[in-house]
């Protein structure tokens, strides 16, 4: 895709990624709390928020880093088809 995505690019992608366990969009989970995009260096960061889907189990950790994870994966798939991007960043 050609340039940086525009506010409907990024609102259809955040509709359409879903959490894996629920089927619920990340926009509607409220998990990203913003995006930011670096022109100089053709970088976006993705500003997270999992901790109100972390569980406290230990056992229960480890899924839902693996859910954590696809979700991010998802998400990087989709912005980094678009050519003004070259590096994507998440942090919480």
């Amino acid at each position: 895709m050609e340039g940086i995505p525009k506010r409907s690019d990024i609102e259809r992608i955040l509709s359409e990624v879903k959490d894996p366990e629920t089927g619920v969009s990340v926009k509607e989970l409220g998990l990203i709390k913003a995006i930011d995009y670096f022109p100089e260096e053709k970088r976006l960061l993705i500003r997270v928020d999992f901790k109100r889907r972390t569980p406290s189990c230990p056992a229960c950790a480890s899924i839902a880093w693996f859910v954590q994870k696809k979700i991010l994966d998802e998400l990087y798939k989709e912005f980094i088809k678009f050519e003004g991007i070259e590096k994507i960043e998440f942090k919480e």
